[in-house]
């Protein structure tokens, strides 16, 4: 039987509806205005700061929700002004907002924050975050330190593992011959973090150094006032009509393949999980990935039992495994890993074998001390002992952020192996589409860091499947109900139109950047491939995409129109395969340019809202240079090269 769905729940998994922002605009000077912060500020269609917010977060990074009340907004043709009341806490009144914004046709842009305490508030950071764009990377800036000094600088190029500017009262960013601009910020002293480390696609500036001691107590009946300014300088030539040529489509031409192969791609299982993954083990045959990831935490898991379920799984679907451990890191790393090699014995034995102790799991922020841990020189020798002759994988099972601020002896190792998560600090889904541009920088950076030692990524899922910076995952809602929220375990787009274009943005990037292996999601689990007994979006997705194995990456070349796409192709015995994915809830036309392929028989295969999952979809003729894609769909498109 079919299931019923509405067009939320599947197109994003859920019926939990975001807000729409409200359009801001003075002149040239435009922003949205979203749950009491502002987004996206552009002058003459340039976007100088991603977000402006005031955020109080708690003792362990949570953010508390602002609870916004009298809100007030005008609108002028010369000006726009902003004023709302808000509360947040953990009973959700601790601490009292009024805020104001105003813009000024001139780019002038100023957001004032006065608060107080009705009642103590225990926190780690409570005040304005400022995120400039994603590409800024390596523009000028003038950073304007807390004592007056001035610094020509630029905004770093590859991934700072920790704060390129600290002690900050203003930054003014080149971003253009035509457009500069401050951003000034009072009320406390300020510090930027390069918030490519979590895929985030920006830099974040945020009050108060983590140098200082924290959490930290806002007191009741206290006070405290900040504000931030953005001023905007402008040539004529870019406060020209920037609207001029109406909407732009995306177009994408396909050329010949190139002489990388198409990454392997793999998924995860973890023990929680095995028996649902056992009786999905024809499923798993019929995915065909090129391996799947045995996850083993022996904080928690019984490697003499765990260990021969893998094999089994592994010789039932036909799929070879990649044994994943986590050590305690209490424990001498020799008789763990000695005790793991005897439950294999008489097994089959894993393709690779990647190990970390599990301190390394968790985040350790800048200037605080790393826990005690077995040295990664420890854990690789017991390693290579209990496994002779098998490929010996490390880094980081948590994000890249922890492989960048703790790096292994890359040189002792086969391969180079980190996750990434798109939720770590903002769930919305527009955040977390702008994850995929910030992915060709981490894999840049990986590859400065690794040398040459080969990289892999994953099990990489929307959903985080741990938290370096908690005790634990955050639970969501079953089913239709789930919410959008950071750092859960279980996000409800992973089953949706939603999660299958955001997974093939992920591999298309990392394809792209250089990764031999990407492996995305999981088998069974609330990060798997399953809505019930029916394979989801993504279960055809990276069905389809395994099925490219030994093909080589296709040239692509896409001129993103005014909504962004995603885009892949493989050549493979004299024919090109493509897919598109549209990012976003608008509509997309696109102009394909088939170069040397013929279209004339072409076939194609839809991931859209009509489509019915419970088997592949089905080719059927094309044989056009234009597709319209609807909100988050997909296409497959077969072509003779």
């Amino acid at each position: 039987m079919q299931l019923v769905e509405t067009p939320a729940v599947a197109l994003v998994g859920t019926t939990q509806v975001e807000a729409p922002p409200v359009r801001l605009a003075a002149g040239a000077l435009t922003a949205e205005f979203e749950n009491g912060g502002l987004r996206y500020v552009r002058y003459a269609g340039q976007e100088v700061i991603r977000a402006i917010s005031f955020l109080a977060r708690d003792e362990n990074w949570g953010t508390h929700p602002l609870h916004l009340g009298d809100v007030r907004i005008e609108q002028r043709e010369d000006a726009f002004e902003v004023r709302f009341d808000g509360a947040c806490g953990p009973t959700g009144g601790e601490l009292r907002l009024g805020a104001s914004i105003v813009g000024h046709a001139n780019g002038r842009l100023e957001f004032t924050a006065n608060a107080t305490l009705e009642g103590d508030l225990l926190t780690n950071r409570t005040g304005f975050v400022v995120l400039h764009p994603l590409d800024v990377s390596g523009k000028p800036v003038v950073v304007e330190t807390v004592d007056g000094k001035r610094q020509d600088t630029r905004f770093p190029e590859q991934i700072d593992p920790y704060q390129p500017f600290r002690d900050i009262r203003a930054l003014t960013t080149q971003y253009s011959d035509a457009i500069r601009a401050e951003v000034r910020m009072e009320g406390d002293t300020f510090e930027m973090e390069d918030q490519r480390n979590w895929s985030d696609a920006s830099f974040k500036t945020y009050v108060r150094p983590l140098a200082l001691p924290w959490p930290y107590t806002l007191g009741k009946g206290s006070t405290l006032t900040q504000s931030v300014t953005v001023c905007v300088r402008a040539s004529a030539l870019a406060t020209a009509d920037t609207a001029a040529g109406g909407p732009r489509a995306s177009r994408v031409s396909i050329g010949s393949g190139s002489s990388r192969e198409v990454p392997l791609l793999g998924i995860g299982v973890r023990v929680e999980h095995l028996d649902e993954a056992l009786e999905h083990a024809d499923a798993l045959r019929t995915l065909s990935p090129a391996y799947f990831i045995a996850h083993l935490d022996l904080r928690r898991d019984d490697p003499v039992r765990a260990l021969p379920r893998f094999a089994q799984l592994s010789e039932a679907a036909s799929v070879p495994y990649v044994l994943e451990v986590v050590l305690t890191g209490g424990v001498n790393p020799v008789d763990e890993m000695t005790r793991i090699a005897g439950a294999v014995r008489g097994q089959t034995r894993p393709l690779a074998l990647q190990v970390s102790a599990a301190p390394d799991l968790k985040a350790v922020l800048p200037g605080s001390p790393w826990p005690p841990s077995p040295s990664f020189d420890d854990v690789f020798a017991a390693a290579r002992a209990a496994f002779p002759g098998v490929l010996l994988g490390g880094g980081s099972f948590a994000y890249f952020t922890e492989l960048n601020r703790k790096r292994p002896p890359f040189e002792q190792l086969d391969y180079v192996t980190f996750t990434t998560c798109p939720i770590v600090h903002a769930a919305d889904d527009r955040s977390v589409m702008e994850t995929l541009a910030t992915l060709p920088f981490i894999a840049s950076s990986a590859t400065s860091l690794a040398g040459r030692t080969p990289f892999r990524v994953g099990p990489s899922t929307m959903a985080a499947r741990d938290n370096p910076y908690g005790s634990s995952t955050l639970p969501n809602e079953a089913g239709s109900n789930g919410r959008r929220i950071c750092l859960t375990d279980n996000d409800p787009r992973q089953r949706s139109l939603f999660g299958a274009a955001w997974n093939l943005g992920y591999f298309a990037a990392f394809a792209a950047g250089g990764a031999t292996h990407v492996a995305l999601s999981e088998l069974t689990g609330p990060r798997g491939l399953f809505e019930g007994a029916r394979p989801t979006p993504l279960f055809h997705l990276l069905a389809s995409l395994a099925a490219t194995r030994g093909a080589t990456i296709g040239a692509l070349t896409v001129e993103q129109g005014d909504t962004p796409i995603a885009a892949f192709a493989a050549i493979q015995q004299a024919r090109a395969t493509v897919w598109l994915a549209n990012l976003s809830v608008q509509p997309q036309a696109l102009e394909l340019d088939f170069g040397a392929a013929s279209a004339s028989n072409a076939t194609i295969a839809r991931w859209d809202a009509d489509t019915d999952f419970t088997n592949a979809p089905q080719h059927r003729a094309f044989g056009s240079d234009h597709v319209t894609l609807g909100p988050y769909e997909t296409v497959e498109i077969h072509t003779a090269t």
